[in-house]
């Protein structure tokens, strides 16, 4: 008994000492569970604070995301209205282009066929000279020569290259009104010719509808008395030839008016 007390003391002893062992190990183990909580809690609460910050950092992107693609969609809108706007103008401008081009060759064209209907005189001087004497002259001279100060002014000063031009227009212009008058004149001249023309023919001509008309060169009653012609048989711009005479015999005259 005495062994088995002695054995079991020593087992006794090496249990009290591996319990101490193992206290001291739980109570290690207990301290840095502890601290580990503690800094769990505390990288809780960073953490925390980070994800927050994050999702701060997250909305603020956000919101700038949203921003900068709405003024990317006005941006590529304006764009796209802006190329839309320089495609029509430039369709535009090129068809004034053309137009301008067919209106340059039509102007060449025209004066091509000026330059062959041109006088000798105005071959060898194209540019007609005004009836201004030279003083008047240089003093035109020194007014174009001053810097346009009016609005209109500038703009006529621009084109003063056309002075040529103008001339030659201003000189066509004043032959076509005074051509216009001589036309005017002539068709005038013409009208009375053939309303002279008319009374002639009617006063040598015999028909039933010249019979019921006063005729100058026919009388039927004795109360009746010859018209006076306004115009001279033998003027010769009413005169015809002797075939075409024509010849009326009395008792024809009688026989109609009988």
């Amino acid at each position: 008994k005495k062994m088995r007390f002695e054995a079991l003391k020593k087992k006794d002893e090496i249990n009290a000492k591996d319990i101490a062992k193992q206290m001291k190990r739980l109570n290690k183990l207990q301290a840095s569970i502890k601290d580990i909580k503690a800094k769990l809690s505390s990288n809780a609460k960073e953490t925390e604070i980070r994800i927050s910050s994050i999702k701060e950092d997250r909305e603020t992107v956000l919101a700038h995301f949203h921003e900068l693609k709405t003024e990317m969609v006005k941006s590529r809108e304006s764009e796209r209205d802006n190329l839309t706007k320089l495609t029509l103008q430039s369709d535009e401008a090129m068809k004034e282009l053309q137009r301008l081009k067919d209106k340059g060759a039509k102007i060449l064209q025209l004066a091509e066929m000026c330059r062959k209907l041109e006088t000798e005189e105005e071959k060898v001087l194209p540019f007609w000279s005004g009836s201004l004497t030279h003083e008047e002259e240089e003093q035109i001279a020194s007014v174009v020569t001053e810097p346009p100060t009016e609005e209109l002014t500038q703009v006529l000063h621009q084109y003063s290259g056309l002075e040529n031009f103008w001339k030659r227009y201003n000189k066509v212009l004043l032959d076509k009104l005074a051509l216009d008058k001589e036309k005017q004149i002539l068709e005038q001249e013409n009208q009375k010719l053939r309303i002279l023309l008319k009374q002639y023919l009617d006063g040598i001509s015999v028909n039933n509808e010249i019979l019921t008309q006063q005729n100058p060169l026919l009388v039927i009653s004795s109360n009746q008395k010859p018209l006076r012609l306004s115009v001279p048989v033998g003027d010769p711009r009413v005169q015809r030839s002797p075939a075409n005479v024509t010849v009326v015999e009395a008792a024809h005259v009688v026989k109609n008016t009988a």
